[in-house]
């Protein structure tokens, strides 16, 4: 039941967890954004640092001691970032006696071995081959790890930060001393999340382990964005995801609505009801990522998280009509979500990740205000987003995969995708980012 308005000014109070500009301005472009105060209880600053140094604990009190100063008694806690904000929101909403998912549910999604031992329950022929590796008993970890090639990544991390493809030992080697450089930056954190909650099941296999798993990898890579209300799980999306780089292992774009045969979309629409009843996963919304073969048929689930995804959020409104942070509210004041469908100026949108390949360097010239203001009136609808700074060496960015470097983003909406490829031809050659490569390490 949704809770009745508690401030002096009549509008719900809702308290946002990684708060930015950009995510604010789409919330209040909602047309129900008029009932709600936005409270920043942590800035996107604050969960994710440039150094990737957070303290759990620390963000947990800070987000308590802001809802408790302004009365504590919020009308909803909502966010739309990874890890840390996932899990604080599920603790936050449970002391304040708020609906969504339960923390130990969320946990099950952001602990990527917990996640498969839930997956091989329901699905075990389906469900790759996994071991859980220590990066600091490198020995044990290579008798541990399963048959190459495989692919390694952090029990907890997101934008595919310290994720290897492995093909041999050499390579296991090289991704283990990565890990131990820079895993327990999330592991942590991770760690002290998961001593607030039931973890039994996992047993030590914590933050600070890696997860080996044999290649599920297909030409297709989809997304659903759905939610669970009173036990019944709704799909309202399907979002490509499109893959370039060493290892196809890097996003280009994500582009709304993914065109997938009916057969594919119920079948991953079955397996997202069942594994998330199978993890006890209720009030809240998600995304699930699948690969598909369109050659053999074969579906495979490749992760779940507990939230909706950013990126996809102006996709939705470009298409749609409104942001799926809709859903995310509506479903933090208790009430079942309502998605527009097709109210949008685009058939089709995208997000578009220009990337460097190159290797490490230093980047000497990013587009200046001038430029992006003509790219803008050629092209009034956009949103260009340069991740980078002048002078700045690559590799001191936190966020970024193993194989690239990501230096800006670029959302577009249009009629059709040649469209949508044409208009971003364009803003890389109107915004230049040069960058002075750096010698390779000896």
């Amino acid at each position: 039941m949704t809770k009745k308005n508690n401030t002096n000014s009549g509008k719900q109070r809702i308290f946002v967890l990684g708060a930015d500009d950009y995510n604010l301005g789409l919330i209040r472009a909602l047309d129900a954004a008029e009932e709600w105060e936005l409270i920043s209880a942590l800035t996107k600053d604050d969960v994710q640092p440039p150094s990737g140094r957070i303290d759990f604990d620390d963000l947990y009190q800070q987000a308590r001691s802001v809802i408790d100063d302004h009365g504590g008694e919020p009308d909803a806690i909502i966010g739309y970032l990874d890890f840390p904000v996932t899990p604080l929101e599920a603790l936050l909403r449970q002391d304040f006696g708020l609906p969504g998912a339960k923390p130990e549910a969320v946990a099950r999604l952001e602990h990527k071995y917990w996640t498969r031992l839930e997956q091989k329950k329901l699905y075990p022929k389906k469900t790759p081959t996994v071991r859980a590796l220590n990066p600091f008993d490198p020995d044990r970890a290579k008798k541990d790890a399963p048959a190459y090639p495989f692919w390694l990544k952090p029990v907890k991390g997101h934008s595919s930060v310290l994720g290897f493809m492995v093909e041999d030992e050499k390579d296991l080697a090289a991704a283990l001393h990565a890990c131990r450089q820079k895993i327990h930056l999330m592991g942590e954190p991770f760690n002290q999340f998961l001593a607030k909650i039931d973890h039994e099941e996992v047993g030590d296999i914590d933050g600070n382990y890696a997860v080996a798993e044999s290649l599920i990898s297909a030409a297709r890579q989809f997304t659903l964005e759905g939610y669970v209300w009173n036990g019944e799980t709704v799909i309202y999306g399907a979002v490509d995801s499109v893959r370039e780089g060493h290892h196809q292992s890097s996003f280009s774009r994500y582009q709304y609505p993914a065109v997938l045969p009916d057969d594919v979309m119920d079948e991953a629409r079955k397996i997202s009801a069942a594994f998330m009843k199978q993890v006890g996963y209720d009030g809240s919304p998600f995304n699930i990522e699948f690969f598909w073969n369109p050659e053999t048929g074969d579906l495979n689930l490749l992760e779940v998280n507990a939230r909706i995804s950013k990126s996809h959020s102006p996709l939705f409104r470009m298409v749609d009509g409104a942001s799926h942070h809709k859903v995310a509210i509506d479903l933090a004041l208790g009430r079942k979500p309502e998605m527009p469908k097709g109210k949008g100026k685009d058939e089709v949108a995208a997000k578009f990740m220009l990337r460097s390949f190159e290797g490490d360097g230093i980047v000497k010239r990013v587009p200046s205000e001038s430029e992006l203001a003509d790219l803008k009136r050629i092209l009034p609808d956009i949103d260009a987003n340069v991740h980078v700074q002048k002078d700045v060496q690559l590799s001191t960015l936190f966020y970024q995969d193993s194989y690239s470097y990501e230096l800006a983003d670029i959302f577009l909406g249009g009629n059709d995708e040649e469209m949508l490829e044409d208009a971003y031809a364009r803003c890389v050659d109107s915004l230049p980012i040069f960058i002075k490569p750096l010698p390779k390490a000896a």
